[in-house]
């Protein structure tokens, strides 16, 4: 706060205009230093003075306010292109051209934003709404992993795999080897049984990913219509909670699984 009101263009002036008399008084009277003192100390009182002022005026608070506030506003624009950055090779393509869709969606309300920007309560929207977008790119990334790890295919291989075994298990003479074939196969029966709990999870997952989706549309059109108050910001709160649960549910089932397999 205090560089900035430093760095104000009417107190740099008034800086550069202390050097300027400073140095002209050196240049006109050089046998007088103490002149040069006075009118330098002066000078700088009046600067420190342009200064405190500064930091006293309502409109500098006002306009400092209005810079924090855009700044934060775009490190989570700048965050949320960086996170589609880093998901974007793991997004299967339909997912991809859905997280495209949002993200347009967030270039929409930024160039809305611009013609509003120094009001508090759109402030505070806009802000809510990077902050959902950024729940949602995280929880697209963890969809997409758990999608992966559950994909028709693993699920199927490991299927076939359990059948062949029980076919095996039933021209085996070895004892010993139809004890170790068994919980072989036992092993893989409770993994598929995960898996098959887990996707029915992931469907689930799927529906809510859509929900929250649709609620970013939605606060596109209500805030582009002016249709939206400061006290529906409670409302993308709940969304963004939302989201951020259900990416840690996904998460975390990962970090089990991961546990489980060492």
């Amino acid at each position: 706060m205090l560089l900035k009101a430093a760095f104000k263009l009417r107190n740099v002036l008034i800086l550069a205009a202390v050097i300027f008399l400073t140095a002209v008084t050196a240049s006109y009277l050089p046998g007088t230093p103490w002149v040069q003192l006075v009118t330098g100390a002066s000078g700088l009182a009046v600067y420190m003075a342009a200064v405190a002022g500064t930091l006293r005026s309502d409109d500098f608070r006002r306009e400092l306010e209005l810079s924090e506030k855009l700044e934060i506003i775009s490190r989570l624009n700048r965050a949320c292109e960086e996170q589609y950055r880093r998901i974007s090779r793991r997004l299967g393509k339909k997912l991809r051209e859905k997280v495209i869709v949002v993200l347009k969606q967030k270039e929409q309300l930024l160039h809305y934003f611009e013609k509003y920007r120094e009001d508090p309560i759109k402030q505070r929207i806009i802000e809510q709404a990077l902050k959902l977008v950024m729940a949602y790119l995280k929880l697209a990334g963890s969809f997409s992993e758990r999608a992966r790890e559950l994909s028709p295919q693993r699920i199927n291989e490991l299927t076939a795999r359990i059948n062949a075994n029980n076919r095996r298990l039933g021209r085996l003479k070895s004892y010993q080897a139809v004890l170790e074939l068994t919980r072989t196969i036992e092993m893989d029966e409770k993994l598929l049984s995960r898996l098959k709990d887990e996707k029915r999870q992931l469907e689930m997952a799927s529906v809510r990913f859509d929900q929250i989706e649709s609620s970013i549309f939605s606060l596109k059109h209500r805030i582009l219509s002016n249709d939206i108050s400061d006290k529906e910001s409670e409302e993308i709160q709940d969304a963004i909670n939302e989201a951020t649960a259900l990416d840690n549910a996904l998460n975390e089932q990962r970090r089990h699984r991961q546990r489980r397999s060492l």
